[in-house]
């Protein structure tokens, strides 16, 4: 069955639906079938149209990349400017690039990139400037339609002026835009380090606390572990999140980096059709499993050696903006310092197959939990063979399957009668599911041992039933308990209401409890970041319908809020 034989609108919450968006969904859709029926492998295509698996941006499939990690300096330079001059050249650049690959874009150390150009200007000025250039990227300039996905990691720089950078990202993502509603674009990541900002002494510990608080009103930043299982062996400043969870950090060419280098395509596993194909017997499950991901691994060595006969990178590789560019711009040198990601989705919706059971609570669930780490570390010993076998960087990564949850679950629906099917969505990754009953400390615990073997990227989430709005102390313990639980990246999620009319930010039923307006802006993170429920794909509408809250905080004073408090009482005497 072909999934594309009617031209709709994308299914990306990061979507609009103008004029540039109808044209731009047509074409893609037409493009997609010519590749599946002429360029990707037969066996590839048959699954991709089958749902048992899927090619990610498979409309670029023979154009270009998915994703990139950068230092400013790799985009624009070192210029004499000053800093709302170098924000306004970053940002032409990161539209010229965003519309060069089909992913996102990483700045791993935004923090110290920034920081030599701050030395004549005013924190305010840092702020506005900041204010300004996260308005311009949240314009549609990515195909006309999307607005360009762009992370900042930061955290890391201990000095006076990299401090100041952060500050003034924290300052400008709580300040909003000109009328005070959260951005939705950058996504900011802040990384934590233990002798850095992670303990109570650490320099930028300060830092950390001010991150806290800004999650607590506006569910960002999210939080990258430089010191988990995973991570502690590559250089902090090496490393950092792309895109919603992507990781980067291995390569058999080179040094332990994220830098100049990013996922070249991924392909992803629906590993519930394959439980339904199955039967519930398991040992069918993981022959059919096997099958499937090799048949994904002939598709990414086939998408690469494509990419490598056919394109010319040379607007990337005259920048050097890819590792081995140096090489004189012979592709198949730059490309092999990215990565060929197998993803995943429906771990546990695939168990209830496999066993006949309902996740009604975390206890239900935990008897299955070696047998879930069994499939997870399966995917995983194969995407190391292949390392080893094809001389390229294979990674396993938690699959955010935006579109792709309610895609699956549609089509399968079709052909099996079963519960798992009729609720509209696949669940992401490894998580637990949205509607299964847990405590946010049971949650994390639960979910901690998956991070260490999806070398590609994951996400752990919690739930609050409220905004935790100026309890920093609530989201310290949840990044604190996430760093215990070896977490490789988190972030916590709760209902973000802004009323249009007057700002006021808080959880809305139907009118605005202060003005009586009926114009609600309600954004929810989607898979990784930030978008408006109205946006939502039509499978993760179902599941935010289903979504059940792991908990709320009450506030209490803890080492978090006294570090607030104490670092915004010294704020107008301190000099960096």
């Amino acid at each position: 069955m072909n999934l594309m034989t009617k031209t709709d609108f994308k299914d990306l919450a990061n979507f609009s639906r103008n004029a540039s968006g109808s044209i731009v969904s047509a074409g893609e859709t037409a493009r997609k079938n010519r590749l599946l029926d002429e360029i990707v492998p037969r066996r590839g295509a048959e699954n991709h149209r089958a749902a048992l698996s899927h090619i990610h941006d498979l409309e670029f499939y023979d154009e270009t990349y998915n994703c990139i990690g950068l230092n400013v300096a790799d985009l624009i330079g070192r210029p004499r400017c000053s800093f709302p001059k170098a924000l306004r050249r970053l940002f032409r650049e990161i539209t010229a690039l965003t519309n060069r690959q089909s992913g996102g874009i990483g700045f791993l150390n935004f923090d110290a990139d920034m920081a030599e150009f701050v030395l004549d200007v005013s924190d305010d000025e840092i702020r506005e400037s900041l204010r300004d250039f996260f308005s311009d990227l949240n314009c549609a300039t990515r195909k006309g339609c999307e607005k360009p996905y762009i992370t900042f990691n930061f955290g890391l720089d201990v000095s006076p002026a990299g401090r100041r950078v952060s500050r003034g990202l924290l300052a400008a993502y709580l300040a909003g835009d000109d009328d005070g509603r959260p951005f939705v674009f950058p996504n900011l990541v802040f990384k934590l380090k233990r002798e850095i900002n992670f303990l109570e002494n650490a320099p930028n510990a300060d830092l950390l606390s001010a991150a806290f608080d800004v999650t607590s009103r506006h569910m960002i930043p999210t939080y990258f572990n430089c010191d988990s299982s995973a991570n502690r062996s590559a250089p902090a400043e090496k490393i950092g999140v792309m895109g919603c969870r992507t990781r980067v950090v291995d390569n058999l060419f080179g040094e332990k980096s994220g830098l100049k280098r990013g996922n070249v395509a991924c392909a992803s596993v629906n590993l519930v059709q394959a439980a339904l194909l199955s039967e519930g017997d398991p040992a069918t499950f993981f022959r059919i499993l096997g099958r499937v991901v090799d048949e994904t691994r002939d598709v990414l060595l086939h998408r690469f050696e494509t990419l490598c006969r056919k394109k010319d990178f040379s607007e990337i590789s005259g920048k050097q903006l890819y590792l081995g560019s140096e090489s004189g711009g012979d592709t198949r040198e730059i490309l092999k310092n990215g990565t060929l990601a197998i993803g995943f989705i429906g771990l546990w919706d695939a168990l209830s197959v496999l066993f006949g059971k309902e996740w009604t609570d975390l206890e239900a669930m935990r008897p299955y939990r070696e047998s879930a780490l069994r499939i997870v570390s399966f995917l995983r010993e194969r995407t190391d063979s292949m390392t080893r076998e094809n001389g390229l960087n294979f990674s396993l990564l938690a699959t955010a399957a935006e579109g792709l949850c309610g895609k699956c679950a549609e089509h399968d629906g079709k052909r099996f009668d079963h519960p798992v099917c009729r609720k509209g969505y696949y669940v992401n990754s490894f998580h637990v599911p949205v509607e299964t009953r847990c405590d946010v400390f049971e949650k994390i615990e639960f979910e901690g041992a998956f991070h260490a073997l999806c070398n590609g990227g994951s996400i752990s989430y919690v739930e609050l039933s409220e905004s935790p709005e100026g309890n920093a102390a609530a989201v310290e313990d949840l990044v604190r308990e996430a760093v215990k639980r070896d977490c490789n990246y988190f972030g916590v999620n709760f209902p973000l209401d802004v009323c249009k009319k007057c700002g006021h930010v808080g959880r809305t039923a139907e009118r605005c409890p202060r003005c009586g307006a009926a114009s609600i802006l309600r954004l929810r993170r989607v898979s990784g970041y930030l978008a408006e429920t109205d946006r939502f794909t039509k499978g993760k509408s179902a599941e935010l319908a289903a979504r059940i809250s792991h908990g709320a905080f009450r506030k209490t004073e803890t080492t978090a809020d006294k570090r607030l408090e104490k670092a915004r009482d010294s704020a107008e005497r301190k000099s960096c």
